[in-house]
């Protein structure tokens, strides 16, 4: 199959000139675009439809902004630029966000195509690489714990991933996700990983701010400027001068406050309410929501201009219930912050919560987890679920029992039987030579098998404990 690459260039008499260079090689399927926004909205829709990416440098929206917008799309998008402008300034900045290559438009079109089939060609091992089954909980562990979250999915790891991104330019970035996944925490993730980790981190909910106050909590006020202001206030935004300001639910923001953001935003100067003195800023603002901003701006709630000014680095947390890998490790860090290390949590009651959907996500597990330790109990068992959760998952004794949870239970007995009694025998030899009578090879054989058939029906292992 030819590789897709996308050419983006508002001269059409150059555009058309690439193209053609380009078609004459078959390895290559050429698609053009005149418009940088709409191009960078193929990319958005199709995040992995094109291997590579060509970019002029000057068109009315900027060849780097436009690349910077698709890698927030796909970072392992293959981008290069092309133009006639090849000052160091612009190989600097084209560097620094991730453009792989700088061509200049009168260069040999052997040497362009030449350039091209090499990108496409780091796509694609990139991508076999990142689907690559070797990647393990345990790797993903790591990689997630490495910013201070908690969790093994893949999916944790790919939103981690991402946050080393946004820490490594300055855009604004927009965190978009369910009620209780984390949103500040990736926020906070995001500063703590950037050159800016040792300035303030300042955070606002949108929806804390009383309404006649928004003005004064957002740019600040000087003293006597209404009715109560009886001294000076640097507001939130200069409050993060240098650092970060993490915007939550800024779906909520009232229009005239989105109108005098955006001028913030625009020309970087900030006016406390009441004063003719004009601050600079060097912020880096972050937001977040968890309603639909496009729809936001077709109701006529929200900017559009806003919108673009705070949609250039997006990243979506995936809710709870489409990473049930994660349960296990946050009950656990939970239990350890509320001193519940003397508690014993059963295997059977965390694979309950992993089956169990958590439209609160993390704040209504991390909200279960503290009523079971209320309880005082000292082994938690699938009874003591709150009976929501219980009812969810059909806990009865009487209940009727398919065929499929059937055999994923016997699956489970046998796991751990064999995972019990090769901890107890101190070795897997020594458990098929005094408990199984069976060779360690077919046990071992026996062991994965159980382990896969399990997995794949999104019914997690047995640990080798009973508890966490």
């Amino acid at each position: 199959m030819p590789f897709k690459v996308l050419v983006v260039d508002n001269e059409l008499e150059d555009l058309e000139v690439t193209r053609l260079v380009l078609s004459t090689d078959a390895d290559f399927e050429i698609q053009t675009e005149a418009d940088a926004t709409k191009a960078i909205e193929l990319v958005r829709k199709n995040p992995h439809r094109f291997a590579c990416v060509i970019l002029d440098y000057h068109m009315p929206k900027d060849g780097l902004s436009t690349a910077q917008e698709m890698f927030a799309a796909n970072p392992n998008l293959q981008i290069a630029i092309l133009s006639a402008d090849q000052t160091r300034e612009a190989l600097k900045k084209s560097i620094q966000i991730g453009v792989k290559s700088f061509i200049d438009k009168d260069e040999d079109p052997e040497v362009l195509k030449g350039v091209v089939r090499s990108l496409c060609q780091k796509w694609q091992n990139r991508a076999e690489v990142f689907n690559s089954p070797k990647v393990s909980g345990e790797n993903n562990e790591k990689i997630i714990n490495s910013i201070g979250l908690v969790g093994r999915s893949s999916k944790l790891a790919e939103v981690v991933e991402m946050v080393k991104r946004a820490a490594a330019v300055s855009c604004s970035v927009i965190i978009q996700g369910e009620s209780g996944t984390g949103k500040e925490l990736i926020a906070k993730a995001v500063h703590n990983q950037s050159k800016r980790r040792q300035k303030p981190f300042v955070a606002i909910n949108v929806n804390a701010i009383a309404e006649n106050l928004a003005e004064s909590e957002l740019f600040g006020h000087v003293r006597g400027a209404f009715t109560g202001a009886d001294k000076d206030s640097p507001g939130k935004i200069l409050s993060a001068q240098g650092g970060t300001l993490f915007l939550d639910e800024i779906g909520d923001l009232k229009p005239e406050i989105q109108v005098k953001l955006l001028r913030v935003l625009q020309d970087k100067k900030l006016s406390p309410v009441g004063s003719n003195k004009v601050y600079d800023l060097d912020v880096r603002i972050i937001t977040a929501t968890h309603v639909n901003l496009e729809k936001a701006i077709l109701d006529g709630k929200f900017r559009e201009d806003l919108f673009y000014r705070l949609h250039v680095f997006p990243i979506q947390i995936p809710p709870l219930r489409e990473r049930p890998e994660d349960i296990q490790p946050l009950v656990a860090h939970f239990l350890k912050i509320y001193s519940g290390l003397d508690r014993e949590v059963m295997m059977k009651t965390v694979r309950m919560m992993e089956r169990y959907e958590w439209r609160g996500n993390i704040r209504e597990l991390e909200n279960e987890v503290q009523r079971l330790l209320s309880m005082g109990t000292q082994k938690i068992q699938p009874t003591h679920l709150s009976k929501k959760i219980l009812d969810a998952l059909n806990f009865e004794s009487d209940a009727i029992v398919t065929h499929q949870d059937y055999q994923k239970r016997l699956w489970e007995m046998e796991l751990e039987y064999l995972e019990r009694n090769i901890k107890v025998a101190g070795s897997l030899r020594a458990a098929c030579r005094d408990i199984f009578k069976s060779a360690p090879s077919s046990i071992h054989t026996r062991i994965k098998n159980l382990t896969e058939h399990l997995s794949k029906s999104n019914f997690k292992g047995v640990e080798n404990e009973n508890t966490i």
